[in-house]
């Protein structure tokens, strides 16, 4: 994580556009902060948001846990989810929904969001590959990575002006913000995170998501520091990389970090192609054409294969 400039900070504080968390996300935040807090007050706060509490009980029924029993009320759900998964679900769409509408000259909000969802996916399957025994702890901080471009683009509008197609060159994007700010989005996106008294857990992870070392100072579990430093790449083979021009170095990297052969490697990517366009449908976030997205994921390995000499 890199650190912020005191001037940013100032642009940040004055900014009376920042992202903030809506009325029940923020009292999910309250809960979250309060250690006499029990799972069933979180149900009932979440219960007051009948959007909310419909979307959460859909994801309950979806494939994704393919459950034999339904479940049918946010009781129910949030049991299953139990309390860290219930509150990260619960963010996430109380969060999203939130800044769904916001409008911008530099960047393209559709596209941002697109991506963010992916990031969100790759991290939580991630979690499966890895093993980590909360993985829904894991979408949340996926989702929520990006988040300082947001509050970049309303205190300094400047710095992704006329950036166009480049959105979808997320390195591109770290270095312009390096550039111009001598800081990146994680950094801005976890000094927002906890200004809204988000857990610590997720902050630094959001703060870690593109640092190329550890901090010091930050205690995580390093399946959680893996998760989310992959879930970025990962996550542009399925929502922008339609040239496959970084297939090879995200299989490769999958094979370093997680022992993914190619095999694994492209069963991971059809999964969470899967995923991803059911996720969309929760989210009421348009990622295109399903039939679309599942050709892509399917000439990506062949091209992949052809290119590893295995067909």
């Amino acid at each position: 994580m890199s650190e912020i400039k005191q001037e940013v900070i100032d642009k940040l504080k004055k900014c009376k556009e920042l992202p903030s968390p809506p009325g029940v996300a923020a009292q999910i935040i309250d809960l979250s902060q309060n250690v006499g807090s029990d799972i069933d007050t979180l149900a009932e706060v979440v219960s007051m948001d009948p959007v909310l509490s419909a979307k959460i009980i859909r994801m309950a029924n979806s494939s994704l846990y393919m459950r034999a029993i339904e479940t049918e009320s946010v009781q129910q759900a949030v049991s299953m989810f139990g309390w860290t998964g219930t509150l990260n679900i619960a963010l996430s769409f109380s969060l999203v929904g939130g800044a769904k509408e916001v409008a911008s000259d530099g960047l393209d909000y559709d596209l941002f969001w697109k991506r963010s969802l992916a990031t969100a996916v790759a991290c939580r399957k991630l979690g499966e590959v890895t093993k980590y025994p909360m993985k829904e702890e894991l979408f949340l901080p996926g989702m929520l990575q990006d988040l300082g471009m947001l509050a970049i683009d309303k205190a300094i509008p400047s710095v992704y002006k006329g950036i166009d197609d480049r959105q979808q060159d997320h390195r591109y994007l770290c270095a312009l913000e390096m550039s111009q700010l001598e800081t990146d989005h994680a950094a801005v996106g976890e000094w927002l995170l906890n200004s809204w008294r988000i857990p610590q857990k997720i902050t630094q992870m959001v703060g870690l998501s593109h640092a190329e070392n550890d901090a010091a100072d930050v205690e995580l579990d390093s399946k959680l520091v893996q998760c989310i430093r992959f879930s970025g790449p990962i996550a542009d083979c399925i929502y922008c990389d339609e040239e496959y021009k970084n297939y090879m170095d995200v299989a490769e990297m999958a094979e370093k970090q997680f022992g993914l052969d190619i095999t694994d490697f492209l069963s991971l990517i059809g999964k969470l192609t899967e995923e991803y366009q059911e996720m969309a449908a929760l989210f009421d976030i348009d990622v295109g054409d399903a039939t679309a997205l599942q050709a892509n994921a399917e000439n990506a390995k062949q091209i992949l294969l052809k290119s590893m000499g295995v067909v």
